[in-house]
């Protein structure tokens, strides 16, 4: 089954929603600094991301891992190291799978999961 996000259809739109905006302060452009500081200043890092957003839907972390999985995420504000909490389902609540990660990149083609952050943990 393909993403179905904002562009879609009202009644098939199924985007990721913002939980808390920018509780790290406004992002300042939208790559991540690969640069560890060394002169004791604050860290490049914490000028990304700051944003968390929730995904619920039948895709499961591995889909939502793929490259360029959320096509409009630049569109819907994401940036790279806002936080992602999705929750899959497989049918109707019967199986639930929660999931934890951090956008890596964002562009205008889409942007992923990080595959080395995520965390996932199925209920029954």
């Amino acid at each position: 089954m393909a993403y179905l996000g904002s562009t879609a259809a009202t009644s098939l739109a199924n985007p990721p929603r913002c939980l808390l905006s920018g509780f790290a302060g406004q992002p300042k452009s939208t790559q991540l600094s690969t640069a560890v500081p060394s002169d004791g200043v604050r860290s490049a890092y914490a000028s990304q991301g700051g944003s968390i957003w929730g995904y619920w839907s039948s895709h499961g972390s591995t889909a939502a891992m793929d490259t360029n999985f959320f096509t409009d995420a630049q569109r819907l504000g994401i940036r790279p190291g806002d936080l992602m909490l999705g929750v899959q389902w497989t049918t109707l609540g019967s199986s639930l799978v929660l999931y934890m990660g951090v956008f890596g990149s964002v562009s205008t083609a889409g942007a992923n999961l990080t595959t080395g952050g995520s965390i996932t943990s199925s209920f029954a």
